[in-house]
């Protein structure tokens, strides 16, 4: 699963389907996150031609949204089966500089939003993956994780 379906979201699921490996695209764009579903689905044809489901498919979700970010997972399992890769590559910038922002930073284009999409959907997002890789057994890190040392790794 790739959150994020332009530059380096874009970049990371064609790669991975030139591999031969089954992508869920997932955007907040309906047009970018079709485009590079459809063009992860040609790349992985090559691998698997034959298959009954897609080899790649995009899901449009705000990642800030828990609920949405839930429901996103849970069709990606219904899909696939299971969760290999999670690549947590959405990010939004705030046009206005931090402390010239005079909203109370609600609605989009706020300090707040690009906090929420930036910072708060990866850890959301990086718990229901390391749950899920727990019930299926796989030690990604050790029997200890530390929110302060995985923030590093996953917002640089």
């Amino acid at each position: 699963m790739c959150c994020g379906g332009s530059h380096v979201g874009r970049a990371l699921s064609l790669a991975l389907a030139q591999k031969g490996i089954f992508v869920t695209v997932v955007d907040f764009s309906e047009e970018r996150g079709k485009e590079v579903s459809s063009l992860a689905e040609k790349e992985n044809a090559k691998f698997h031609p034959k298959l009954e489901f897609p080899t790649a498919m995009f899901i449009r979700c705000d990642v800030s949204n828990t609920r949405e970010l839930n429901a996103t997972f849970k069709k990606h399992l219904e899909t696939y089966g299971g969760l290999d890769i999670c690549i947590n590559s959405a990010g939004i910038g705030n046009p206005v500089p931090f402390h010239k922002d005079q909203t109370d930073g609600s609605g989009s284009g706020s300090w707040r939003q690009t906090i929420n999409v930036n910072l708060n959907a990866v850890i959301d997002c990086t718990r229901l993956a390391v749950t899920l890789f727990s019930s299926l057994a796989i030690n990604l890190l050790s029997s200890h994780l530390y929110v302060s040392c995985l923030l590093e790794v996953l917002v640089i």
